[in-house]
């Protein structure tokens, strides 16, 4: 499809006419309508009736709508990346809140003078699709789903603590059983992040027996909640590193099969991407930074 007949159709369904369509275009009203009468031949049908009424959008036009408007940002977004030189960095929340700003901090000293940085924060499928449509140039997220395009780097193993109140009868245990977990109310967190099919992973149907009493949206929601005594939550150990510390809650590991619970944690970005962009220059801080290395990349 020709992006000006589908700019100028997009104009007249959000103006609700053609003069007025031509103006915000900046172009004459039978440019307009030229433009309209070649986009309903190339598609092969009429998407806009014109009667005393005004103008009125047929079925098909109605249909083409959400994707004519996609395709305008889409093209946008290409635009835009080509004049950018800011490095756009997108992570879940657990990330990049609880882990992420001392990498970001050592970036931005090295390359502060070469381009931008800006840091998106979102839920882990909120990322996926920013990563996916170029909203952002890279990703750190709590799992991937092995898209095509792009690739995944193992980045981080980080233990997954149970969280209870200084009071809790649990409060001295330094590993709490499997055991101990089934038939418990769960206080939990930002949907998304994995941590469900994590346990179902290794604790089988028993997860069942797990019930969430509560969804608070947020690891730190859930801190305060289980700091006020309402339940006991599963998180990431470096979440809560001040609140131990502080005597606030304390975090017990989680002993499955005589090994403590963890969650990997990945880096990624698209496989097109040239070795030296900014992506790249990233990629190596976290990298170096980390026990990881080049050897772990798995290209999706």
């Amino acid at each position: 499809m020709n992006f000006e007949y589908v700019e100028s159709f997009l104009a007249v369904v959000h103006t609700g006419s053609f003069r007025q369509a031509a103006k915000q275009l900046g172009i004459s009203q039978p440019a307009v309508s030229q433009h309209i009468k070649k986009l309903e031949a190339s598609l092969n049908t009429q998407l806009i009736i014109r009667d005393r009424k005004g103008n009125q959008l047929t079925p098909a036009a109605q249909k083409l709508l959400p994707y004519a408007e996609s395709l305008v940002l889409v093209t946008q977004r290409a635009i835009s990346a080509l004049k950018s030189t800011k490095l756009i960095i997108g992570a879940s929340s657990n990330i990049g809140i609880y882990l992420l700003p001392p990498y970001l901090k050592y970036h931005l000293e090295q390359y502060a003078n070469s381009y931008a940085v800006d840091l998106v924060i979102d839920t882990n499928p909120a990322i996926a699709d920013k990563l996916e449509t170029g909203l952002v140039d890279i990703a750190l997220m709590e799992w991937w789903d092995h898209r095509p395009g792009f690739i995944a780097q193992l980045w981080q193993n980080e233990e997954l603590v149970l969280i209870v109140p200084p009071n809790h009868p649990w409060r001295n245990l330094t590993k709490v059983p499997k055991a101990y977990l089934e038939n418990i109310e769960m206080l939990g967190g930002e949907k998304g992040t994995g941590t469900r099919r994590l346990l179902q992973r290794f604790f089988g149907e028993q997860v069942h027996k797990m019930r969430i009493s509560m969804e608070l949206g947020s690891t730190e929601a859930v801190k305060r909640a289980v700091q006020a005594g309402l339940g006991v939550s599963i998180v990431l150990s470096k979440s809560v590193t001040q609140e131990v510390q502080s005597g606030l809650l304390r975090a017990i590991s989680i002993d499955v099969d005589s090994k403590t619970l963890r969650k990997e944690l990945f880096v990624i970005w698209r496989s097109s991407l040239s070795l030296d962009s900014p992506v790249h220059q990233f990629i190596q801080i976290l990298l170096h930074e980390s026990t990881l290395n080049l050897d772990n990349i798995v290209s999706c």
